[in-house]
């Protein structure tokens, strides 16, 4: 290859990196509009962990459970109304419940609490959080416990409606998810008045008309995609028909008397799939997929929590410390710096091929964690630098493997295929096995630590790709070079007899 081709590629490679590299780092306001509309970086678009930016939590009180404070300011000023107020509750540790609501069997309230956590904490493990919490709080309260799911922009209040968006997504979630009550399908205009104008025939029990609740998105719209059983299929093919020449064209999803999301249709349902559009709302369909799952599985929460939706979210520092992204922000430039000057300095100009390799899969990563919105932690930056150690590794091993082909005073050429050829297969076994087991973690587990399995996946196959590519990129740039020798800082034995 010429000087001219081969610095042709180089610039145009190195030009790439550099664009990317400054629209991954840096971010702007945006011109003439008082600061309010912002460029973020691909960097400060990750969402991050609430080890980084904080956790959001909130306690959930049973119809009938009041706080101390709420207990409070309800009473009365009237005496004869404060003696009867104060006589309706029962004091049960930190918080006052309505003796009518407790019943005469204190502990069988305590077990409905015990199992309704069970089953939040089930469908909070379905929002995919790198962690959470679900817990039974004085027996009688359930406190919940997210990650705000910040990204830096938002952390920092840079782009304060990315924050809002973001503590919205958070109320929002906790409220949906902690709908108590059992499914019921209705239509106030088709629906049976005898039965609160349940749709379904009394005597099915809901839960048998539905085989599956998800969530999918196709050409930019999030839906709840339900698929039906045969009995599901033949109830709605049954009472959909009368819904559509009603004037009232909708099928409300109510769980325990309120309305979830409901479902316009133009034509009766016949098969055994629909879709209930939610719009751009990636998280609020996501909300109803799994609300509406739990409950047409049978897993309906026995109580009835904050009814008058007045539900506070708390927002908590996180337990590293307010600048924790930072420091951690730091420590990967270390990292990345680090392996760099090392390559160089080892290497010579060869290293700058390893260089150009770092700085690559470091926007791999960070293009990927973005796309396929992947909490940044901790742990996953740490899942991040092995995969930066395994391709740096991969390559140094290929030099070392060169540089003692070179000692036995072969030539350049010569010495590069015999290094090459010397570690394929462990190359290859290496990479192979830890691209399955980072495979069956992120598979298997969950949250965080399946976090991590899909990052150090996405890595192991970008160190893979970047070892082969690798070897173009050391024929690009030193294809002009006389001395290859020198350009890679090596220094061939020559035999005696030559």
């Amino acid at each position: 290859m010429g000087k001219i081709k081969s610095a042709i590629i180089t610039a145009l490679l190195v030009a790439a990196i550099l664009v990317l590299a400054f629209f991954s780092l840096f971010s702007w306001n945006v011109p003439d509009s008082n600061g309010v509309e912002r460029y973020n970086s691909f960097i400060s678009g990750i969402h991050m962990g609430g080890d980084l930016t904080g956790e959001a939590s909130a306690v959930l009180y049973p119809e009938g459970v009041l706080s101390a404070e709420k207990y409070t300011n309800g009473k009365p000023d009237d005496a004869d109304k404060l003696a009867e107020y104060e006589g309706n509750y029962k004091q049960c540790g930190s918080v006052y419940v309505e003796k009518e609501v407790l019943g005469e069997d204190e502990k069988a309230f305590k077990d409905k609490v015990s199992k309704d956590a069970e089953i939040l904490s089930a469908r909070f493990g379905e929002k995919g959080y790198s962690s959470y919490s679900v817990a039974v709080q004085d027996d009688f309260t359930i406190k919940v416990t997210v990650p705000t799911n910040f990204s830096y922009s938002a952390y920092t209040q840079k782009d304060a409606s990315a924050r809002s968006n973001e503590t919205t997504k958070i109320s929002r979630t906790v409220r949906a998810l902690s709908y108590g009550g059992e499914l019921a399908l209705i239509n106030k205009e088709t629906g049976r008045p005898n039965y609160n104008y349940i749709l379904t025939n009394p005597k099915v029990e809901v839960t048998k008309l539905f085989k599956s609740v998800t969530k999918i998105k196709r050409s930019g719209t999030n839906a709840v995609k339900v698929k039906l059983t045969d009995l599901g299929k033949s109830e709605f093919a049954e009472f959909t028909p009368a819904i559509v020449d009603a004037t009232d064209k909708t099928i409300g999803f109510y769980v325990g008397g309120k309305q979830l999301v409901g479902l316009t249709i133009s034509e009766a349902i016949t098969s055994k799939t629909f879709y209930i559009s939610v719009g751009d709302d990636d998280s609020l369909a996501q909300d109803y997929a799994i609300t509406l799952a739990s409950v047409a599985k049978g897993n309906a929460l026995s109580l009835n929590y904050n009814p008058d939706d007045d539900i506070e979210i708390v927002y908590l520092t996180p337990a590293l410390g307010e600048h924790a992204a930072i420091y951690l922000g730091v420590i990967l430039l270390l990292a990345v710096v680090g392996a760099i000057v090392f390559s160089i300095v080892r290497y010579k100009k060869l290293g700058l091929v390893n260089t150009i390799m770092i700085a690559i899969y470091s926007l791999a990563i960070i293009v990927a964690m973005l796309l396929i919105e992947i909490q940044l932690t901790v742990a996953v930056a740490f899942a991040a630098v092995l995969g930066l150690a395994l391709m740096c590794g991969a390559n140094f091993a290929l030099f070392e493997a060169v540089r003692k082909e070179t000692k036995k005073g072969k030539t350049m050429q010569s010495a590069v295929k015999s290094g090459y050829k010397s570690v394929l297969t462990a190359i290859l076994d290496m990479h192979v096995i830890l691209i399955v087991v980072a495979l069956m973690i992120a598979l298997i587990c969950k949250g965080e630590l399946a976090a991590c399995g899909l990052v150090f996946f996405i890595a192991s196959v970008a160190s893979y790709i970047l070892y082969w590519f690798t070897r173009f990129m050391w024929f690009v740039i030193s294809s002009p070079v006389k001395d290859k020798f020198k350009f890679c800082g090596f220094k061939r034995e020559v035999p005696l007899d030559e």
